[in-house]
């Protein structure tokens, strides 16, 4: 509430506003706005443009020039119509009219029920009651009191609002009285009408209460309780009622059903005119009812006039005559006309009923009853109307149906022009059903029957059979083909709707017309027959790498494959299936080549995620992103970054499997060294799983975000059971206790149940640091709560034991109903310190909304001085936020401010922890601006302003930021470290002591190599240096061990292998050698060409596994020399041929023949010399044969495939011609004003540039 209030001041007299409705205000409908278009073109300058294409030719040839008119080339546009201004009403904008009224009432001192001066608390008992009734209806209400003690209320609102008010007012706020009234109780239903409406009507308008008996009482007696001069009325209204029923009277007569039509009479006429002239009700039984009693009500003398007549009738044609007559059923309806207007018409002229069967009845048999003299009378009506009628049947062919009928039925209607009374009706089957009179049944079946004629001579209609999977092609895209067909053959062609399932396509028009659309459409369907549609599954992820760049991909498949249309999905469509249509070999080969492709995509985008803790995220980019491009440059991996702003901590790798799992194995180890992680595996039940992962993983997220952000990784595999944990060391283990416990709650507990809650109510049940949801969850220990997180459904999730469940979840609904009930409330808060909570944006005002069930809290403007601040909402919330106010009050009146003197160099490192210590103790700490001078500045308590800090706050949480801030000033300690583990402990570039650094939050500082010292310095706050210092002491350890086993480890051995074998030593890749040194844990270097030994092989490692190591490769030589070898020269244009894809070719050779093939290498001299190597010297001489056969047979082919080949080349591609254009009449060339000249005095200039200025290349 803002200080509005205050400013107009307070009303006179007491108001109690409810809903006062919408107030009426003028609407500013504004103004329409006009434009008036112009042709739109601006004009042209004259340039002088040369065009040419592609390179220029060897013969240079003259321009042509070509010469245009401006007016004929550039014709001027119509001119938009000028839109008319609507002119507004001689009384300016029409004004809404308001829906409030006003409405007083008066009660004299003596019809006032209770004095104002009366109270009952802060209010009145009369101001009370006006209060209930303005929430109850909704209308504001004003009492006035005069001398003579007089009560005048003033009501405003709806009119609705105001006459239930008014209502209430009456009952409840004049003096009351009761009085008894005799009423039958026959007559009192109708006082209390249907649902009680009459008796509240009633008691509305004359604001009195009407009390009935009840049922079981016997008493007539009516009490009535309201203001004096209300009752009179009310009991001469009620009187008034009475003598009006007491008037009426009701009578039953028994009259046979055969009487009812003379009854009735003709239409009903004789039943109207006896209830309107004797002012009754007449009852007549339904015919399906088997009851024969009429009943009649209304005045007494009327009810008793109709009994007399209605007996009359009864004696007059209780002894009629009848006769039956045999007339076809199929000519009934004709007797009866329309709403019975036949029977009713015979009736009315010889007063003879006709009994015609009803429409169940299978019967001929026509009745007519009555006087006998009027019998042969009615009869021949009977048969005159029967005959009146007749129908025809025409047969027709079903597709001439549209011809016959025309458009919107013009051919029908020339043709029959005259069908008033004559009913034309198609039906299917192909029959024209014509009814009427004889002579126009006949005329319109002769007109039809002609055209029917003509329509068969001169056209056709045929039906092509079409299957229905090709029906869409034939129509085309928006109905072009088949439009197009319709157009040029001058035919109708119906193709039926692809949910009937029917093959046959319809073709109707002139017969050559639909003998051609035929002939196109069997062409059509054999072409479509001869293609072919297929769909591949294609990840949509790869579909922008399918298109390529630019459509690269797609228009050279295009290209390659030209029948064949590929229709990719669109994009919104979560959907992997794209179609192929064509050409069924080329379909086949598209499907081929993409399918290989998407086989490649698959391998080199296979991706996976990788969780990265936050405090290492930067470490792990790296600056300027150095340490993540250098893993993706040697992992051949593409590493996507969460997206900015993103509370995501994953890493996307996407590349090749292998690849992909080195770099996350390369992100592990990069988190591992930063930090003490460790892995830890739970054995969770896997009928758990599902559950531990409802609620989109909140129960697990929220275990990983309160023990240090470790991370839960579930198995993929259904069948394990094994829950990794990943993280810090003490955090993993509280990580892996609370999911055990969760598991083990899970387990025990079944129940869970949900609440909706609105978004703003979410904090204030969560409590101040979680207090509330701490307090539930100790009064109900099995009993989980889980809060909906932004962008889910507003909902609470309680999950543990039923009955604790049951009971939280009512505890919660209660407290929600609470929150929906709006209050407001004021809190008194001295104005010098309101600026404390409307500064910085009213920062700390939104604060306390956001934890308080978004209230609304309202200060008072300054210039007021008012120190009411008002709360407006649920009372839970408004209370809790006022409690709030007074402690921030509380806390600012205890407030002091001591001086801190902290030297500024160390500022720096201090500040980023301000914040947290300004949260914590909720005090405020001020720190001198950056570059401060201590130069002509006073000091206070001796400290220098460079150096001055405050904190400001309570005076207890004051002196713990003190201490604690005090905590955070860095300090310099020193630890010595041999020279030897310096390299070590920086680690490689340095990363080894920037982990230390980022771990501890410390400053080190390591000598450099010409300093020859071995102090180390350790700069930080006290706790994280001695930490740091530990963490030195703890690696100096390891480095020593370290030494120890680099001196064990560095045993060398030497061993002499030829030169020829060093390759056989390697093996494909590098792959025997790289077996060799893991198996023994040494390294192995083979000698260069160039070294000065190329045959003496270095092994180095512990002393037996290098002796182990240097066996193997002896025991490798010597049955390597033991073998056969042979030289065969193969051309090395069949070299690739026979190592094949992958070398299984080469390998497949090696493994029929039990044979060893050396190939030579690129700086060989002789590069067709291949050397066979075996055991057995009969396998060495077969392999050789098989290689002389296989390059035989590859030779020949070689030679066939390039002997007919030739170098092509290409025509030098000519140029085209310039022209040079130039306009004639423009405007701008005419002696025109609007177009002056804008270059200088100079014609050359002009001439150079034109009008416009310089031309610009």
């Amino acid at each position: 509430m803002d200080s509005s209030a205050t400013e107009n001041g307070f009303q006179p007299t007491p108001a109690f506003n409810g809903d006062n409705g919408n107030y009426g205000l003028p609407l500013d409908l504004g103004e329409t706005t006009h434009i008036n278009g112009s042709n739109g073109l601006a004009p042209t300058p004259p340039v002088t443009e040369e065009l040419s294409a592609g390179p220029p030719p060897s013969t240079v040839t003259a321009a042509t020039k070509v010469m245009l008119n401006y007016t004929e080339d550039f014709p001027k546009l119509p001119d938009a119509p000028v839109a008319k201004k609507p002119l507004p009403g001689a009384w300016g904008q029409q004004a809404v009219r308001s829906t409030t009224v006003t409405e007083a009432i008066t009660f004299t001192a003596a019809e006032r029920a209770s004095k104002l001066g009366k109270r009952l608390g802060d209010m009145s008992e009369e101001q009370q009651k006006c209060h209930s009734i303005s929430q109850a209806t909704g209308a504001k209400i004003e009492l006035s009191e005069a001398r003579d003690h007089s009560l005048t209320v003033l009501l405003t609102g709806k009119k609705s609002q105001v006459d239930d008010a008014r209502s209430r007012l009456l009952r409840e706020l004049q003096t009351q009285t009761d009085r008894e009234i005799h009423v039958p109780k026959e007559y009192r239903g109708v006082l209390i009408g249907k649902a009680g409406a009459n008796l509240s009507k009633l008691e509305q308008e004359f604001a009195c209460k009407i009390f009935m008996p009840s049922r079981n009482e016997n008493s007539d007696m009516i009490k009535i309780h309201g203001p004096p001069s209300n009752i009179d009325s009310a009991v001469r209204r009620i009187e008034q009622i009475v003598g009006d029923l007491a008037k009426q009277a009701t009578e039953t007569i028994s009259i046979p059903r055969n009487v009812y039509p003379w009854v009735r009479g003709p239409a009903n006429e004789n039943l109207d005119r006896l209830q309107n002239e004797y002012a009754v009700k007449i009852n007549i039984p339904p015919a399906t009812s088997d009851n024969d009693k009429i009943v009649i009500n209304g005045e007494r003398e009327g009810v008793y006039k109709v009994v007399d007549i209605l007996k009359q009738i009864y004696e007059s044609k209780k002894n009629a005559a009848s006769i039956t007559c045999n007339i076809p059923r199929v000519q009934h309806r004709y007797i009866l006309g329309t709403r019975r207007s036949g029977i009713d018409e015979i009736l009315r002229q010889t007063e003879v009923v006709v009994d015609v069967p009803p429409e169940n009845d299978t019967s001929d048999v026509i009745t007519l009853r009555g006087d006998t003299s009027k019998l042969a009378t009615a009869l021949a009506l009977v048969y005159q109307k029967a005959t009146s009628v007749i129908t025809k049947e025409i047969k027709y062919e079903e597709w001439q149906r549209r011809f016959l009928i025309g458009p919107k039925g013009a051919t029908l209607q020339s043709l029959v022009p005259n069908q008033d009374k004559l009913k034309i009706d198609f039906e299917d089957g192909g029959v024209i059903y014509l009814e009427g009179s004889p002579e126009q049944v006949n005329t319109a079946s002769q007109a039809l029957e002609k055209e029917i004629e003509r329509l068969s001579k001169d056209l056709t209609s045929e039906i092509v059979t079409v299957p229905v999977n090709l029906h869409r092609h034939i129509i085309g895209k928006s109905g072009s083909l088949v439009t197009k067909l319709k157009n040029e053959n001058d035919v109708n062609i119906n193709i039926p709707d692809e949910s009937k399932g029917s093959n046959e396509i319809r073709i109707e028009g002139k017969k050559d017309g639909v003998k051609k659309a035929i002939a196109a459409i069997k062409e059509i369907v054999q072409r479509l027959e001869n293609e072919k549609s297929r769909d591949i599954i294609i990840e949509q992820r790869f579909h922008g790498n399918l298109i390529g760049k630019h459509g690269e991909t797609i228009n050279k498949w295009r290209q390659e494959f030209p029948t064949v249309t590929v229709n990719f999905p669109n994009a919104m469509v979560k959907s992997d299936i794209v179609n192929l249509r064509g050409d069924k070999k080329e379909v086949d080969n598209l499907f081929t080549v993409m399918t290989k492709l998407q086989k490649e995509l698959q391998e080199s985008n296979y991706q996976e995620t990788v969780p990265i803790f936050k405090e290492y995220y930067k470490h792990i980019v790296g600056k300027g992103g150095a340490n993540i491009n250098k893993i993706r440059e040697e992992t051949g991996t593409r590493i996507e970054l969460p997206t900015q702003g993103s509370t995501d901590n994953r890493l996307t790798v996407v590349g090749k499997k292998a690849a992909v799992e080195k770099a996350i194995e390369k992100l592990n180890k990069i988190q591992t060294e930063l930090a003490s992680v460790v892995t830890a595996e739970v054995d969770i039940a896997n009928k758990l799983h599902a559950r531990l992962l409802g609620h989109n993983r909140r129960l697990i997220r929220d275990i990983e975000d309160e023990n240090g952000g470790v991370h839960v990784q579930f198995p993929k595999e259904k069948s394990s059971s094994k829950v990794i944990i990943r993280g810090p060391k003490d955090d993993v283990a509280k990580a892996e206790k609370a999911l055990k416990d969760l598991a083990k709650h899970c387990e025990e507990t079944t129940e869970e149940a949900s609440v909706p809650i609105k978004s703003e109510y979410i904090r204030f049940l969560i409590g101040r640091e979680g207090a509330n949801v701490k307090k539930m969850r100790e009064s109900y220990p099995s009993v989980r709560i889980m809060f909906p997180e932004q962008n889910s459904d507003q909902k609470i999730v309680i999950l543990g034991k039923k009955d604790e469940v049951e009971a939280v979840r009512k505890s919660y609904e209660k407290q929600i109903q609470e929150l929906n009930e709006a209050v407001e409330i004021q809190v008194s808060v001295d104005p010098k310190y309101h600026k404390h909570f409307v500064s910085r944006s009213a920062e700390i005002i939104k604060k306390i909304q956001e934890t308080n069930g978004g209230v609304t809290i309202s200060f008072p403007r300054q210039e007021t001085k008012d120190d009411k601040v008002t709360i407006k909402g649920s009372k839970q919330c408004a209370e809790s936020a006022k409690q709030r106010i007074e402690e921030i009050v509380d806390d600012l009146v205890s407030q002091v401010t001591v001086n801190v003197s902290i030297d500024s160099q160390h500022h720096r490192a201090i500040v980023p922890h301000a914040n947290q210590l300004r949260d914590e103790y909720n005090v405020r700490i001020n720190f001198p601006a950056r570059g401060t001078s201590n130069e002509g500045g006073a000091t206070v308590e001796g400290i220098l302003p460079s150096d001055h800090v405050t904190i400001t706050g309570r005076d207890t949480k004051v002196a713990e930021a003190q201490k604690a801030l005090m905590e955070l000033i860095p300090i310099t300690q020193t630890i010595n470290v041999p020279v030897d583990f310096h390299s070590s402990l920086i680690g490689k570039g340095g990363e080894a002591v920037r982990q230390l650094m980022t771990a501890h939050a410390v400053r080190v500082k390591i000598p450099s190599a010409d300093e020859n010292s071995e102090e180390i310095l350790v700069t930080g706050a006290p706790a994280n240096v001695e930490a740091a210092l530990e963490n030195i002491r703890e690696r100096m350890k390891e480095f020593e061990g370290q030494a120890e086993d680099r001196k064990l480890r560095s045993f060398v051995v030497h061993v002499n292998v030829p030169s020829k074998y060093h390759q056989r030593l390697i093996g494909p890749g590098g792959s025997v050698i790289r077996e060799m040194q893991k198996r023994h844990s040494a390294q192995i270097k083979i000698p260069r060409s160039e070294d000065s030994d190329p045959e003496v092989i270095t092994i180095t490692s512990y002393e037996d596994k290098a002796n182990e190591c240097k066996k193997e490769i002896e025991d490798l030589i010597n049955g390597l020399e033991n073998m056969i070898s042979q030289e065969v020269t193969l051309a090395h244009a069949f070299h690739p041929r026979l190592i094949g894809k992958g070398g299984k070719g080469l390998r497949k050779i090696q493994d029929d023949f039990k044979v060893e093939i050396r190939l030579p290498r690129s700086g060989d001299p002789n590069p067709d010399i291949v050397v066979v190597s075996g055991k057995n010297e009969d396998d060495v001489v077969d392999c050789i044969s098989k290689l002389r056969q296989m390059e035989e047979d590859f030779m020949e082919d070689y030679v066939d495939r390039n002997q007919y080949m030739s170098s092509r080349q290409e025509a030098e591609p000519q140029q085209r011609q310039p022209q040079h254009f130039e306009i004639q009449g423009a405007p701008w060339q005419l002696d025109n004003e609007q177009f002056p000249a804008m270059g200088g005095p100079s014609e050359e200039k002009k001439a150079a540039g034109g009008v416009w200025g310089q031309r610009r290349f």
